[in-house]
């Protein structure tokens, strides 16, 4: 597959699985030296210029590997990252889709066309059906199922964002969204009016990352809009001291300094 000897290459994968990319751009140079149209080693130095944030550099790498061989599914989803990460966000969709018409099984893809769809263009309808394709395909991504519940709670549909936050919950390996799982439905009850409900999830959130200053700070919001203010206070206060300068805090301090929320 990969053409002349491999040991370059092992060698090169196995310094990105360290993340020691410097070492892996080394082999994968040493090797197109001998063998300069390798489309994959193209592409993997791209993938580890990428990681280098070396954007620029990652496009031409990737742009070459692509003409090559243009088949190849996982160049066009690489490219769509990295112009995601230079923020062209045309071009990134693009390749994108370009990656999902030769391969539409491929999840993370799907998720990413989902994320790109929500964050750059607001269109979350769309996107909901690109985290539904990529959870068809692995149905226990978290990433997906979180954005899902964001996409639902953009368009008010409190039911199905409530839907996806007890299905995000229901799944117990770690991710870096727990926190805001319980943050979000937490903010669905209070929209709802169902405080004493709210309390008891964001509870359940502090159990999990007892130093958040957001679920802190959502806490108090909570407690405020119930007339608890001595105890949303407390909350404000908890939520400052772990972060200064958290925006949703301050403005709820700034409120009660005002009178506004007695």
């Amino acid at each position: 597959m990969f053409g002349l000897g491999t040991e370059y290459i092992e060698k090169g994968i196995s310094f990105v699985n360290q993340k020691e990319y410097d070492n892996a751009l080394e082999c994968f140079n040493k090797h197109l030296e001998a063998d300069s149209k390798n489309s994959i080693v193209l592409g993997l130095k791209a993938l580890a210029l990428m990681d280098l944030n070396r954007l620029d550099e990652a496009l031409i790498y990737i742009s070459k590997s692509l003409n090559i061989d243009s088949s190849n599914y996982e160049s066009w989803a690489t490219k769509g990252e990295i112009f995601r990460r230079l923020n062209k966000n045309r071009e990134a969709l693009h390749c994108f889709d370009l990656s999902l018409q030769i391969n539409p099984k491929q999840s993370k893809t799907w998720i990413k066309r989902g994320f790109l769809l929500i964050n750059r263009y607001g269109q979350f309808i769309e996107a909901i059906n690109s985290f539904d394709k990529g959870l068809e395909l692995n149905p226990k991504d978290k990433n997906a199922i979180y954005f899902k519940a964001e996409a639902y709670f953009a368009l008010k549909n409190y039911k199905k964002a409530l839907r996806a936050c007890d299905d995000y919950l229901k799944i117990t390996s770690a991710n870096v969204f727990d926190s805001n799982v319980y943050s979000l439905k937490t903010k669905i009850l209070m929209i709802l009016n169902n405080f004493e409900e709210a309390l008891a999830v964001i509870d359940e959130g502090l159990k999990i990352s007892p130093d958040d200053d957001s679920i802190y700070a959502t806490k108090a919001m909570i407690l405020l809009r119930a007339h608890k203010y001595d105890e949303g206070i407390e909350c404000v206060n908890k939520a400052l001291k772990l972060n200064p300068s958290n925006v949703i805090a301050l403005k709820l301090r700034n409120n009660v300094l005002k009178g506004n929320l007695r």
